[in-house]
């Protein structure tokens, strides 16, 4: 199976996650990803789309997100750049999922799907821009 690569740069706005999410299903076709791991990688982008421009841009400021994508036969890496404001997602702490629904705060939920779906998840600070590595054995 040929390597595939998928990148992506948009501004940080809501309005562009559909477009995204529907060229993020075409390339997971084309790279044979199964059903499963192409709704589960959809999420995760999503999931850090959506945070990356509720808490990244403060004032509301425009700024570019960039989502880069390579798959082979055995392994998917993401890595999603921003130039927010610098958010290391690893901090937030994790929900306690053994309470029942309504006992739990709202939030974090997100965070926990990533960690859950993918088998690496990394974030540094370079040159201005939020980095999120992200990785997922096929």
């Amino acid at each position: 199976m040929a390597d595939y690569h998928f990148t992506k740069q948009l501004e940080n706005n809501l309005e562009a996650l559909p477009l995204l999410v529907e060229e993020i299903e075409l390339f997971a076709q084309k790279a044979e990803w199964p059903n499963t791991v192409a709704m589960q990688i959809n999420l995760v982008i999503e999931e850090l789309f959506v945070n990356t421009i509720n808490y990244g841009y403060s004032n509301s400021r425009i700024g570019t997100i960039t989502i880069f994508i390579q798959s082979d036969s055995k392994k998917i890496i993401i890595e999603i750049r921003d130039d927010g404001d610098a958010f290391n997602p690893l901090n937030n702490k994790l929900p306690d999922t053994s309470l029942e629904i309504e006992d739990r705060p709202i939030g974090g939920l997100g965070i926990f799907l990533v960690k859950t779906y993918m088998d690496t998840f990394e974030y540094s600070y370079i040159d201005g821009q939020n980095v999120v590595s992200l990785s997922k054995g096929l």
